[in-house]
């Protein structure tokens, strides 16, 4: 498969779900799904616990692949090409689109080896420092580790840590980032610096972000997209897309009633 490389403006659409479900087993956890994700944009996904939001973000880099009950029915796109179509490599969809995930899990090894170890194994012939200190600057993380860089990556902060995965992330050159509560193990200082860094990178990127911090969703988001989840008869918790809409309006003017409730703090 070739990825399209489309001449773009601001609303193209990288990734795009259909009428998506999604089963564990007989179990149908989340329903009918309908979204665009637009490019260089951030897209939050807000929602109570069981909502199914991590559930649908693991489906764009094809992670849910690893649990042998899932299975997923509708289409989801990638530049227009079915991400789960028999011919795709999922090897390659992750190189595409990267994750970083809740707590920071750096690799047992230095800091330039955090960065140049996933480039070397998807055979990066470039100058390996070049790349090791562009993802570095990227990552808003050069200036604090730069005459370290041998020194283990699990010495760093817990936020240092979150942006060192950053790093390690986009040094594959990915096109979308996806992020499941990156800030959520980290202190309000940290916290601050991975949002000035989520500001920076949809310059380059496309970002998808699942936040419980309504906060943290309206400071970072172009757009939100609220889920919720209801109660089948079996006693299961089913996630639904309530609604997507720029940021302003899921926070001030939503079109849904359930939605006001949620970020005014009213249940969740």
């Amino acid at each position: 498969m070739v990825y399209g490389q489309q001449t773009a403006s601001q609303t193209e659409t990288v990734l795009k779900a259909e009428n998506v479900n999604v089963y564990y087993g007989n179990f149908l956890a989340l329903k009918g799904i309908y979204l665009d994700i637009p490019k260089n944009k951030v897209t939050a996904f807000i929602g109570p616990s069981g909502c199914g939001k991590s559930t649908l973000l693991r489906c764009y880099n094809r992670l849910n692949d690893l649990i042998p009950i899932f299975r997923l029915e509708g289409l989801i796109t990638y530049h227009n090409n079915d991400l789960y179509a028999k011919d795709i490599d999922p090897v390659q969809v992750r190189r595409r689109i990267g994750m970083v995930f809740q707590r920071p899990n750096p690799f047992p090894k230095s800091i330039y080896e955090n960065i140049a170890f996933g480039a070397r194994i998807n055979g990066y012939k470039g100058d390996m420092d070049e790349l090791v200190e562009r993802s570095l600057k990227q990552a808003a993380l050069w200036d604090e580790v730069k005459d370290k860089l041998k020194q283990s990556g699990l010495a760093l902060s817990g936020g240092q840590q979150q942006r060192l995965c950053i790093a390690r992330a986009i040094a594959l050159q990915p096109d979308v980032v996806l992020m499941d509560e990156p800030c959520s193990a980290l202190d309000p200082i940290s916290t601050l610096k991975v949002e000035e860094l989520i500001h920076q990178l949809k310059e380059n990127y496309t970002i998808v972000i699942v936040t419980h911090n309504m906060q943290q969703a309206s400071r970072v988001a172009d757009l939100t997209a609220f889920f919720n989840v209801t109660a089948t008869e079996k006693g299961n918790r089913q996630g639904y897309l309530v609604e997507c809409d720029r940021t302003e309006v899921i926070f001030q003017n939503p079109k849904q009633e359930a939605t006001m409730e949620y970020v005014s703090g009213r249940f969740g």
